[in-house]
């Protein structure tokens, strides 16, 4: 920008003429664009207008801007010491495993910013990393890396580091809460006795012992696994020990390890109080005895729950099941949530447990009568019409589904649905579903191609599953039924 119009520009070269201090004309389009210098670095900005008393005004505020920017060491200062110093600016008043989670999201913000001085940050740098980080991360993940990645450069604009953020146009993607899945009553039998059988041979049960305990510990008591065997934080969280058990009041004491006000007494349902009977004849433990030696059931989870057929159930999945237990046997939501540790009074619970199993789902509709409904009156006076008949398809489905005392095609237990519609002539599950549940409980891919030969995929079936698992789903599903008397 020169104060004197250049006498033979170069071609498409843009020229500017000088109108004020710090204030220049384009003249191809008649913008207005400003040029300060502080500290020996020059900062050229477009002020987005042609009107000269609006482009006075941005340029004063401008002004402001770069007159608050620090000319000291912290101008120098790289991404990554301007994260540190926002990590350890709050790190005093959060629990370990937050601030354990904030150091991870820095970790995944270095490699597009790491030994960039955080005054040259640009959003181009943000602009990269969005489009390269965010097309490999989960929504919600990428939104605490981008949450993160702000209040960095807001620290950095505070402190005068920055003339403006460069993250602050970068929007929220919208984040979907992965769906609860909850095992049934039936499938928590099935993974427990699937857990201690292990393998058959004795060495192998002994090990598989401990993580069925564990699992079913955590199905009866909600509790998180850190809050049983002290999790990755065991320098400052401690397992549960046998003096946190109070069989004469029938009460237990969770250390808890989310947030300082996490620990709780919770009382002991009567399986809970059973298992803890159990193992303390068994172990015969001191008082101040950790009561789960193992860290960890995960393993032997994966184990039953692929050789069963079922979903990749979590440690954290036995919580959401012990609270839904809790809210289908009529435990106010309220309770429920201090039984989990919850402050919000059930805010949270209300949102996370609004589902329903499908069995009790079934169960209430049961409860629901149209016999004695309140007086209304039909907002029009139309004749009542009769329903169409329904098709021949439909009539078939009908008869079929008649046949049946256990609705198996409704079930939320994959080896159920299989079994019931391989053993069942009329198609009455959706050929999608069917492949989607045949490759749950077949522990493998399933091809439609595969589907007509209907006996082979039985005899693989009961190769792979136990012959006590199948009984049990054969004395639901039978597969010889009365034919429908029509």
């Amino acid at each position: 920008m020169n104060g004197q119009k250049s006498s033979q520009p170069t071609v498409n070269q843009p020229v500017f003429h000088r109108v004020a201090e710090n204030l220049y004309r384009l003249e191809s389009s008649g913008g207005y664009y400003a040029l300060l210098k502080r500290g020996g670095k020059q900062f050229r900005r477009s002020l987005k207008t042609k009107d000269r008393k609006l482009a006075d005004r941005r340029l004063a505020e401008l002004r402001a801007k770069v007159g608050g920017l620090q000319i000291s060491a912290d101008a120098n200062l790289t991404f990554i010491g301007a994260a540190t110093m926002w990590l350890d600016a709050d790190k005093h008043a959060l629990s370990a495993s937050t601030n354990l989670r904030r150091e991870l999201y820095v970790k995944g913000l270095l490699p597009f910013f790491e030994g960039i001085p955080i005054r040259n940050i640009t959003s181009a740098h943000c602009h990269r990393w969005v489009q390269e980080r965010g097309a490999t991360l989960a929504s919600e993940t990428f939104v605490h890396e981008l949450d993160v990645l702000k209040s960095i450069l807001n620290l950095a604009l505070e402190r005068g580091m920055l003339l403006e953020n460069p993250a602050r146009h970068i929007k929220r993607p919208k984040v979907v809460s992965k769906r609860i899945v909850v095992p049934s009553v039936d499938q928590f039998g099935w993974l427990i006795n699937a857990i201690r059988v292990s393998d058959g041979r004795t060495d192998s049960q002994d090990k598989a012992k401990d993580g069925a305990d564990l699992v079913e510990f955590l199905a009866y008591s909600g509790a998180r696994i850190g809050e049983v065997t002290g999790g990755c934080y065991a320098k400052t969280k401690r397992a549960l020990l046998w003096n946190d058990v109070d069989f004469e009041k029938g009460t237990l004491f969770l250390p808890g390890t989310k947030t300082e006000a996490a620990p709780r007494t919770i009382p002991m349902s009567d399986r809970l109080r059973q298992l803890l009977l159990r193992l303390k004849a068994e172990k015969k433990p001191q008082i101040g005895d950790p009561i789960f030696p193992s860290k960890s059931a995960r393993k032997c989870l994966q184990t039953a729950c692929k050789k069963l057929g079922l979903p990749m159930f979590t440690h954290h999945d036995f919580r959401h099941f012990f609270a839904t237990t809790c809210i289908e046997s009529g435990v106010d939501i309220p309770t429920v949530s201090r039984w989990l540790g919850h402050k919000d009074g059930g805010a949270l619970a209300m949102k996370r447990y609004g589902h329903l199993r499908q069995e009790h789902s079934l169960a209430m509709i049961k409860r629901v009568s149209f016999d004695k409904l309140a007086n209304v009156r039909p907002t029009t006076q139309t004749a009542p019409q009769e329903p169409a008949p329904p098709s021949d398809e439909r009539r078939a489905v009908a008869n079929a589904k008649a046949k049946y005392k256990y609705p198996w095609w409704a079930s939320e237990i994959p080896l159920e649905v299989f079994w019931g519609q391989f053993n069942e002539v009329i198609q009455i599950v959706p050929v999608e579903k069917l492949l989607e549940v045949a490759k749950l409980a077949m522990g493998r891919e399933v091809f439609k191609s595969e589907l007509p030969d209907r006996q082979a995929l039985l005899d693989e079936l009961s190769a792979r599953i136990p012959a006590e698992i199948l009984n049990k789903v054969l004395a639901k599903t039978p597969a010889k039924c009365g034919e429908l008397q029509t």
